[in-house]
């Protein structure tokens, strides 16, 4: 099965929000909300539980032997980490949800190898996590 083209435009419109709050930050700082880092951040941390969901997703059909069991805990895990990195103050947590979003990858890797996805599926959920965690990395210069 190919990935749905809807698949591919929904995941790119989700990173609109993300690159929003830095471009605000960045062109009109005067401008922007006292609220706004706290809404992008929650959106960044929802949208890392959301991924990390994805992976219970994959490992569930999969769950009565080792590799789903790993892939649930793994899904499990990553969405306590984006939960948690919510605790923290603005960089640590900014700091927290870049580290989800790049341990997510590397989940990915692993569940390509071990339980297989959609084909194209990979690609792109690396290429919206390079935007993601770059999006971090600009509010982090801000």
């Amino acid at each position: 099965m190919k990935l749905p083209r809807i698949v591919i435009l929904l995941g790119y419109a989700g990173l609109i929000p993300f690159l929003a709050g830095p471009l605000w930050l960045t062109l009109m700082p005067q401008s922007a909300p006292g609220w706004l880092d706290e809404v992008w951040l929650n959106y960044v941390a929802l949208i890392a539980a959301f991924m990390a969901g994805t992976f219970w997703g994959f490992a569930l059909p999969a769950c009565e032997g080792p590799q789903g069991v790993i892939g649930l805990g793994a899904s499990a895990v990553l969405m306590m980490l984006a939960w948690a990195a919510l605790w923290l103050p603005l960089h640590g947590a900014l700091l927290g949800l870049a580290a989800v979003f790049i341990l997510q990858v590397l989940a990915d890797v692993w569940f390509e190898r071990t339980l297989g996805s959609v084909e194209g599926y990979f690609r792109l959920r690396v290429i919206l996590t390079a935007g993601a965690v770059l999006a971090i990395g600009w509010r982090l210069l801000i």
